[in-house]
């Protein structure tokens, strides 16, 4: 080979070489708030996504005496569709109960959730024949419709917390951001109070005792896994300790006092971006019975007065 062209070759690898470093370079030197606000960004963009999840949450229920500790273990799958503003789901949650208790030490808790035409459709089977699973709906406004939908609520956690970027990692062969989340504690329980019914249950609840959810987290963790490629959430994992006593409670010193605590940890997997889905109410939910809303907070206090 002629030295001019060798000569060539040689610039040639050296300025793809020099490419390949200064794009790396630009990678690294990329900011936390950058990569958030991509992601923030990017989540706009999703239409359709499917995703698969697995939780354990322990409940130690402890006096001066006695200790009781429940376990449930979930997993599930779901598929949404954010353009329809459709969603289903799937779990399966095992409760492993002392063996105090005076019911099997193990039961198996089967829910079918569907969210279409701004109504949630559930079907609960506990495997007890004295209680036959049936189908219950419940309308929802369409303002909660982020309450339901995975994605939503993760880029709600995202928005509301400080992060730090942690060192990459690979998720399934896919390059990943880590990103670990210090969230707004106060604003993490707005967000929890979106959700449908639970805001009612929560003020409800207050009409008979107090307490700060604030105090109670004693502590909490999140990790997001983004998609270097595509800035879409990958994997996500939560963690969560409450400690709740029945003095945070204001319960009456005439009553037995008691600590809770409740040990969540969930993990979920995101894929299937974009891809066409298909979300059809089962025939037999069609039939569903209206589930029965709670009365309103001041109709209650005033029925208890």
């Amino acid at each position: 080979m002629e030295r001019k062209a060798i000569a060539g070759l040689i610039v040639v690898v050296a300025i793809v070489t020099i490419a390949m470093l200064a794009g790396c370079v630009e990678e690294k030197q990329m900011s936390t708030a950058e990569i958030k606000e991509m992601v923030l960004a990017t989540a706009e963009n999703i239409d359709t996504y499917q995703f698969g999840m697995n939780m354990t949450q322990k409940t130690l229920i402890s006096n001066a005496t006695d200790e009781t500790e429940i376990t449930a273990i979930s997993s599930g799958s779901g598929t949404v569709d954010e353009t329809n503003k459709k969603m289903k789901l799937e779990m399966m949650t095992t409760m492993e109960m002392p063996e105090k208790a005076k019911m099997p030490e193990t039961r198996e808790v089967k829910m079918d959730i569907y969210f279409i035409n701004n109504t949630l459709y559930t079907k609960m089977d506990m495997g007890i024949p004295e209680m036959p699973a049936k189908w219950t709906k419940m309308e929802i406004p369409e303002e909660y419709w982020e309450s339901q939908n995975q994605i939503d609520q993760q880029m709600e956690l995202l928005n509301i917390s400080k992060v730090e970027l942690l060192e990459d990692e690979k998720v399934s062969d896919v390059d990943c951001y880590v990103l670990e989340l210090t969230p707004d504690i106060e604003k993490y329980w707005e967000t929890v109070m979106k959700q449908e019914g639970l805001g009612e249950l929560m003020q409800s609840l207050k009409q008979n005792v107090s307490f700060d959810i604030g105090e109670m987290i004693k502590e909490m963790s999140l990790k997001y896994w983004i998609a270097k490629d595509t800035k879409f959430p990958v994997k996500t994992e939560t963690q969560i300790k409450m400690v709740m006593s029945s003095a945070d409670l204001n319960i009456s010193e005439t009553e037995a006092e008691f600590t809770m605590t409740i040990d969540q940890r969930a993990n979920i997997v995101f894929y299937g971006y974009n891809e066409p889905v298909t979300i059809e109410l089962p025939k037999e939910a069609e039939s569903a019975v209206g589930f029965p809303m709670l009365p309103p907070v001041n109709q209650t206090a005033t029925t208890a007065a």
